[in-house]
């Protein structure tokens, strides 16, 4: 059987919090009439993985999101409980909110074609082909995992509703804000005992940062929201200055055609 080898990010000595992990993981798995053979097979995980975990070893999140999506359980379900403080977010929107935020969807709605034109030609001149020919070719795959994904926008939820700013982030929770950047962009694949301390920094519970799996708050949508659009507002600054490129591209066209 060739299964995928999941990299254990650390090969250190196990932390409490670790092998508690551990321990949890196998008595669910054990519970459910599971091997740990028949564990591979399902995740795709080879058994050096799961046993590692089992016995407190470092695990990165992608590989614990796909034991638990094996599983169909809860992160709540082997999570050791945080020992960090934990605020509840206030992700409410208002009527106001709502119809603002429908407003925007309205007035994407009348560019999106055309910009999608205008990206498409983009493309079509950055590749040197000829107008009269429309291209073939399809856009490159997403090389990010979805879970990633799916991760990165929760912790810049989370952190936008704090109000913290990435460089915030990055010194509460010990790191750099280009691994924080990373991170949020689904381009970095983060260990238990890391996600840990963005956890801490966050001041949210460890099993917050699993989108996608059972348990999860439904106050996460309203939060998804709020985050889109603040990330929209930094958007607007780009297209501004993407319109003011445009400007100053048509008038040297203009100047040179005459």
């Amino acid at each position: 059987m060739n299964k995928k080898t999941e990299t254990q990010v650390s090969d250190g000595q196990s932390s409490d919090y670790l092998l508690e992990l551990g321990n949890r993981l196998k008595e669910v798995r054990e519970g459910k009439d599971m091997n740990v053979m028949s564990l591979c097979f399902t995740t795709d995980l080879s058994v050096g993985t799961i046993s590692n975990i089992e016995r407190g070893k470092n695990a990165s999140y992608v590989t614990l999101h796909k034991i638990l999506s094996a599983l169909k359980i809860s992160a709540q379900q082997i999570l050791p409980r945080d020992d960090h403080e934990v605020i509840p977010i206030d992700a409410e929107t208002t009527s106001g909110e709502i119809e603002k935020y429908q407003e925007l969807i309205r007035a994407y709605g009348k560019v999106a074609e055309p910009l999608k034109s205008l990206i498409d030609t983009m493309d079509r001149l950055s590749r040197n082909e000829n107008d009269s020919e429309p291209s073939a070719a399809e856009a490159p795959a997403d090389p990010r995992e979805p879970a990633l994904i799916e991760l990165g926008d929760r912790i810049r939820d989370i952190r936008l509703a704090r109000k913290l700013t990435v460089a915030d982030l990055a010194l509460a929770s010990k790191n750099n804000a280009s691994v924080i950047q990373l991170l949020e962009v689904g381009f970095r694949n983060p260990s238990v005992e890391f996600l840990k301390r963005i956890a801490a920094a966050l001041q949210v519970e460890m099993a917050d940062l699993f989108p996608g799996l059972p348990g999860q708050h439904e106050s996460f949508n309203a939060l998804r929201v709020l985050g889109l659009y603040s990330c929209l507002q930094s958007a607007r600054e780009q297209i501004s200055l993407f319109q003011m490129h445009f400007n100053a591209f048509e008038k040297i066209n203009k100047a040179s055609i005459n």
